[in-house]
């Protein structure tokens, strides 16, 4: 799991029949400096979050599980994030 910022929206004007419906939003990844690591990626989400919004994000095959059924997708939105502490003693 990692840390992003919601930083756009992604709107499709075609799509197979799984992405219907679906709200797929734009995330960059955060360091522990919460700046902006890599490159932005395509993320589906099955709740409401909005530019802005910090998430937690799942990458990679265990994605596609997170809806019933599966989809095709490689980076799911998990939750939203109210607030962040970071202990000094562990920030490099």
């Amino acid at each position: 799991m990692k840390l992003a910022k919601v930083v756009g929206k992604v709107v499709l004007s075609k799509c197979i029949d799984s992405y219907g419906g679906r709200s797929l939003h734009l995330t960059q990844d955060l360091n522990e400096a919460m700046e902006a690591v890599g490159d932005p990626q395509v993320s589906a989400a099955w709740h409401v979050v909005g530019e802005g919004d910090l998430v937690i994000v799942e990458v990679a095959r265990e994605s596609a599980n997170a809806f019933e059924p599966a989809m095709p997708i490689d980076s799911v939105i998990l939750g939203k994030v109210d607030s962040v502490h970071l202990d000094q003693a562990w920030v490099p």
